[in-house]
């Protein structure tokens, strides 16, 4: 039904015959809402209220396409005009229009010369079938004049129904970094890369329609999958492709290309049909983003995607970020104006995770892994975007936050394997997450989960082991509350040590232990300083000063296993 808004009231109007040419006569409802002053054309002749009456209206429509399932309304302005001059309630019929037979009147009221609104919503469009209409208007004269010419506009108007079914992420001007599910249905070997498939999907329709669900509301997109070892699955345990929304990976400062793809069907009164977007006859749509560079927007073609650039970087530093991709639908007018299809965007809050590369591996299980990612980029918290200050924040994570425990018996690795003499670490990193052997760790430990935590998300460490035996200065180890041994037996020496380097041992980042950070390491009192990118040589020195201690293995990466 039709909506007239005047003066802060909303009153409604049923179908009804064109007014007459006469004060008064309407649709039962009173002439004159608000007594307003005379408004009077600048062109009429001074004098005497004019009795000659032109009435010439003028048509305007909010876009020259509506969503049939608008969610907001849709706005139609009649300018009243009379060029003869003639004030006074003119008599008003607006309706919309089919192949010349009238559908629904819209409003059938007099006003006053000046603008008048009315609006659609889907209450007026959700009924009809799709396609071309008109919007008719006719103006009549108010009663008393001695010369009346009656006026009337049309303006066409396309009945679509507009919506997203799918929402991806391309490198736009930066990069889309792959990440990985260790853990499909919470089994380890059951591996699920997601790289360059959509990240938020509308949940498969069947039979339905893509866009609207069976009782014909617009479907919606679901929020963040928040599992972060498995993607959704089904009571058999295959990953659900369709109806969830899953995190991406962007290099920092990237503005990625979004890619929308276009609905094709609807359900319309008839059941699951077209959508009407670029059937013959329609006007051009296109798709554009919220926030998006002016005039910047992609054909709206069903089925295929449009790609249009984010204006900013969503991902301004390493961190995670949950942001609302909001888009709306343009339709272009004669004039080649375009204009927002009132009612007919969407969005979707999506989980971005800020990084600046991955410096893991490109094959599984060497892939960034979700689970890493997520916590990794959550410890840094957007407060660094450069490698140092990314090791230095995952420092203090590893030793202070995720509630580890140095081995204090035996100082035995728990979650790493090497193969040979430190040739090759390999890091049990499913387990790990899970906790499955504990939270008691060695140095070895402390190594693979720094180094696979920093590469993972761009920050390059490999470990380097420091051999041949050496005896400790006062060391607060991991879970420790006071300075000195780490073990248990009060033994002050380490048989080896590995810590993390991106440069062969010209700097550390050791999240086993923080050293003394005063003038007199070996001595109390101690001052707390964790190893966050301390030259080489200068760690030695704090840690144990025996010449003995020194860099043997370097340059090392950690392997990942399940």
């Amino acid at each position: 039904m039709g909506r007239l808004v005047s003066r802060g009231r909303v009153a409604t109007f049923g179908l009804g015959a064109m007014l007459a040419v006469a004060c008064g006569a309407d649709d039962g409802a009173s002439a004159v809402d608000d007594p307003r002053p005379e408004v009077r054309d600048p062109d009429a002749p001074a004098g005497p209220p004019s009795t000659v009456c032109r009435a010439e209206p003028a048509l305007t429509l909010a876009a020259p396409v509506a969503d049939a399932r608008m969610r907001a309304p849709f706005a139609i302005t009649v300018d009243v005009r009379d060029r003869g001059g003639m004030v006074g309630p003119h008599p008003v019929e607006v309706e919309l229009q089919r192949a010349g037979a009238t559908v629904k009147t819209l409003h059938s009221k007099a006003h006053e010369p000046g603008p008048l609104r009315i609006e659609l919503d889907a209450r007026d469009t959700a009924p009809l079938e799709l396609g071309g209409y008109t919007i008719a208007v006719r103006v009549g004269c108010p009663a008393g004049a001695t010369e009346a010419s009656v006026g009337a506009a049309t303006a066409p108007l396309w009945l679509a129904r507009l919506g997203v079914t799918a929402v991806d992420l391309g490198d736009g001007d930066g990069e889309r970094l792959p990440l990985l599910y260790h853990a499909v249905d919470q089994r380890y070997d059951n591996l699920y890369p997601i790289g360059d498939s959509p990240i938020a999907t509308l949940e498969d329709p069947g039979l339905d329609a893509e866009i609207d669900d069976a009782e014909g509301k617009p479907r919606a997109f679901a929020r963040p999958w928040d599992d972060l070892a498995s993607p959704p699955v089904d009571a058999t345990g295959a990953v659900v492709e369709r109806g969830a929304t899953l995190p991406a990976s962007l290099r920092v400062g990237t503005r990625p290309d979004v890619r929308l793809t276009v609905g094709k069907t609807a359900l319309g009164p008839r059941g699951v049909g077209s959508t009407f977007v670029g059937e013959p006859g329609a006007p051009e749509i296109r798709v554009a983003l919220e926030g998006g560079p002016a005039g910047a927007g992609a054909r709206a073609v069903p089925g295929a995607p449009s790609t249009v650039r984010l204006a900013d970087s969503p991902v301004p530093a390493v961190g995670r970020y949950d942001r609302e991709i909001r888009w709306r639908f343009e339709a272009k007018g004669d004039g080649g104006a375009w204009a927002e299809v009132p009612g007919a965007g969407g969005g979707v809050t999506v989980r971005l995770y800020g990084v600046l590369g991955n410096q893991q591996g490109t094959a599984a299980p060497d892939l960034p892994w979700v689970a890493v990612v997520d916590d990794a980029t959550r410890a840094v918290g957007g407060k660094a975007a450069d490698p140092d200050g990314v090791r230095s924040a995952l420092v203090r994570h590893v030793y202070e936050e995720l509630g580890l425990t140095y081995d204090r018996a035996q100082g035995a690795s728990h979650y790493t394997a090497y193969q040979g003499t430190y040739a090759q670490a390999t890091f049990k990193l499913a387990h790990f997450l899970a906790r499955d052997f504990g939270s008691v760790i060695n140095c070895s430990d402390c190594a693979s989960i720094l180094s696979a935590y920093a590469n993972m998300i761009g920050a390059p460490l490999r470990y380097t082991v420091i051999t041949s035996g050496f005896s400790l200065h006062p060391i607060l180890g991991i879970g420790a509350s006071t300075f000195g041994s780490p073990f248990d037996s009060g033994r002050m020496a380490f048989n080896y040590h590995a810590v993390t380097s991106p440069d062969a041992a010209a700097r550390i980042w050791d999240a086993t232990l923080a050293v003394d950070g005063d003038a007199d390491a070996a001595s109390a009192p101690h001052t707390k300083r964790l190893v966050q990118g301390m030259a080489g040589p200068e760690y030695l020195e704090r840690l144990s000063g025996d010449v003995r201690a020194k860099y043997n293995y370097v340059d090392k990466n950690t392997r990942i296993s399940f």
